[in-house]
């Protein structure tokens, strides 16, 4: 932990500054330590926000939100599988990680990396004199409400993937000795921090932006966390309630006329007000150097487009969608590949199958809603969703049905989300009781947020629901132990709802030992 974040964060945030210092001309505002002393100006301010806004995209093309995240949320879920090439991957898919693995110890560092640059900046911004430099007040609190935001984002992360973490929420000058290996917080602890950043990010941030700073966090973003949060919390008053709120704000889904779900997905796609804020990766003015991310290498296979295949898709999930439903475009039902065959899924999953030796039977499907373009490059330009309004809509519904059960406002919502694909509507009629309806959602759900990274905590909280707390695994064994390639990876023993601490933080946070993975591994 000393090293993320005094050795690490001092440099990359710092390195950032000097880079958008370079990029602004200038060049003769350079340093060689960091110094609060000489980073007065507003634009240092906005220099600390975009270095946070960086930090979504560490570790080159593939790290925290442009890749590695995904794994731990997709992975041991019931819909994405791996192929056996990659270990990591391999371990997380089938239940056999352990605190070794890469991929945990990786994410663990971009989150807290995140959380260090949000420290250092916020640190920074409040010491700068906005006004008497020529801005106001308002921009100040603005860049104070967006880097408090990503904050609470990658605590919200720590939490749902590891529970208790540390909670640290200071810039490392005001570091103690005890800081330095700091102990685990209680998580409920640090979902009132969590809150009390939201909190202030709600009051302060914009509406919106210029077209070209989409990806900046915004009110609704804040609202919009929050409803995740209190959802994950049970709180479904106040889910219930904050969703209103954003759903008062100028956000709606994309509709069939505009191009649907298949559209919303599509590269050139970048502002639309169903997106509530995304990885914007691009090379255009605003993408905070955040040029690229993996996914729509790691989407698709070699032969489609040149691509990995790290994300196969259980032929099972396909069987699930009807054919009119439009969302099952965003996945490759049939294709032809760069060899002039076409793969086609069978017709005992959905597909229109086919014959030899032109046709080939898939053995999985991959999802379209990260296109790559047909080349060797590593990755692409398209955005990542983190908060869109359809879930939103979803969530409320769900909040409202946990509250009274079926409702009439819970169908429209869901029927909102249904029609967009080509589906008709349901009716309250169908429906007798809270637990019926509540399947039907998280089945919604399940086809509309698809590699989305929400599959894992959804799969927890319906358990909880479903148990009324007391067995938050009860729907994750149900769905995920049958499509283990050997079900007896799958422990009773170990709490799935979170992973094992890293081996790294172990042996670098002297705070910690072994034995706090007791039970989070087999």
């Amino acid at each position: 932990m000393k090293n993320i974040y005094k050795i690490t964060m001092a440099a990359s945030l710092l390195g950032f500054l000097i880079m958008e210092a370079c990029e602004k001309g200038l060049q003769e505002e350079t340093y060689s330590v960091y110094d609060e002393n000489t980073l007065t100006k507003p634009e240092n301010g906005e220099q600390a926000v975009r270095g946070v806004y960086a930090a979504l995209k560490d570790n080159g093309g593939f790290g925290y939100y442009a890749g590695y995240l995904y794994w731990l949320y997709e992975y041991p879920a019931d819909v994405v599988t791996t192929v056996p090439t990659a270990k990591q991957g391999v371990q997380l898919d089938q239940l056999t990680y352990d605190a070794s693995n890469s991929t945990i110890n990786g994410v663990w560092s971009s989150v807290f990396r995140m959380i260090s640059r949000a420290n250092e900046a916020e640190s920074l911004i409040k010491k700068i004199n906005y006004v008497s430099n020529g801005s106001t007040e308002q921009i100040k609190n603005q860049n104070l409400g967006e880097v408090r935001f990503l904050r609470a984002l990658a605590y919200y992360d720590a939490t749902s993937l590891w529970g208790n973490v540390p909670l640290l929420i200071k810039p490392s000058s005001q570091f103690t000795k005890e800081d330095e290996n700091p102990v685990l917080s209680p998580k409920a602890d640090i979902e009132a921090a969590m809150i009390d950043d939201l909190t202030f990010a709600e009051e302060n941030l914009p509406l919106t932006y210029p077209p070209a700073s989409v990806a900046r966090a915004t009110s609704g973003a804040a609202k919009s966390l929050l409803v995740r949060l209190y959802m994950r919390r049970g709180e479904w008053q106040k889910a219930a309630d904050k969703a209103l709120e954003v759903m008062d704000k100028n956000y709606d889904i994309r509709t069939r006329a505009e191009g649907g779900i298949v559209s919303l997905f599509d590269t050139g796609n970048r502002s639309d007000n169903e997106f509530i804020f995304v990885l914007k990766s691009s090379n255009e003015p605003g993408s905070y150097s955040i040029n690229s991310n993996s996914f729509g290498i790691n989407s698709t296979p070699w032969d489609l487009n040149r691509g990995w295949g790290n994300f196969p898709i259980t032929l099972q999930f396909y069987s699930v969608f009807s054919q009119n439903d439009d969302r099952r475009k965003l996945l490759t039902g049939i294709y032809k590949t760069l060899y002039g065959q076409v793969v086609s899924v069978p017709k005992e999953y959905g597909g229109i199958g086919g014959s030899a030796p032109d046709t080939v039977m898939a053995k999985y499907i991959y999802n379209l809603k990260y296109p790559h373009v047909n080349n060797y490059n590593y990755a692409g330009f398209n955005n990542v969703t983190i908060l869109r309004y359809a879930d939103i809509l979803m969530m409320r519904a769900e909040a409202l049905n946990e509250l009274d059960g079926p409702n009439q406002e819970s169908i429209d919502l869901i029927n909102k989300i249904r029609n967009r694909s080509g589906l008709d509507d349901i009716h309250l009629d169908d429906f007798n009781s809270k637990s019926t309806l509540r399947d039907q959602i998280f089945d919604e759900r399940n086809k509309e947020f698809f590699m989305e990274g929400r599959r894992r905590d959804d799969l927890i909280r319906w358990g909880r629901s479903a148990s009324n707390g007391s067995n938050p695994l009860l729907k994750f064994k149900e769905k995920v132990k049958p499509v283990l390639a050997d079900p007896s990876t799958y422990s009773d023993n170990v709490d799935y709802t979170v992973y094992p601490y890293p081996q790294n933080e172990l042996q670098s946070n002297m705070s910690l030992d072994a034995s706090i993975n007791k039970g989070r591994i087999k």
